[in-house]
């Protein structure tokens, strides 16, 4: 069993076996190939390297493709060297953006952290403001709601 495969989208299998979309769909469906949904929503098909070799309906051998350039070999030409280019400024850029957010993301957890501190010490003094608000309400030392004392009994008219 050959064990290299190359990973293609349906359309890239149909252009090169000669086929339709909904053909190429078929053989994959057949040959049970392995199929890989990226983030982006595009199948990509795990085809075997001898199954892309067999000819196609008419008898032709497919079109060879050009091997695809690894991810670090130099450009080939001035196309590829400005791209590269861009594409390094372009990481370049995410790289300062994504440095610039995480310091922010740290100063707002040490916000956060200052305003539960400060959150805790409110929360203290509304308690003890509530207490002293209640005991202005219902005093405890005998005077009322209207801050009068309730009428003497006889035995303490009499003693006092």
């Amino acid at each position: 069993m050959n064990a290299k495969t190359e990973q293609l989208t349906y359309r890239q299998i149909a252009d090169r076996l000669g086929l339709s979309v909904d053909a190429a769909r078929a053989r994959v469906r057949r040959g049970g190939w392995l199929k890989i949904t990226d983030n982006s929503g595009t199948v990509r098909v795990s085809v075997p390297a001898d199954a892309l070799t067999t000819p196609n309906v008419q008898g032709e051998q497919p079109p060879e493709q050009p091997e695809p350039t690894a991810p670090n070999s130099p450009p080939t030409d001035g196309v590829n060297a400005e791209l590269m280019n861009t594409l390094r400024l372009a990481v370049t850029t995410l790289q300062r953006e994504l440095d610039r957010r995480a310091e922010e993301a740290a100063q707002d957890k040490e916000e956060l952290s200052r305003l539960r501190d400060s959150n805790a010490d409110l929360k203290a003094q509304l308690a003890v403001a509530e207490a002293l608000l209640t005991e202005r309400e219902h005093p405890t030392d005998g005077v009322n709601v209207r801050g009068e004392r309730p009428p003497r009994t006889w035995w303490q008219r009499l003693l006092g």
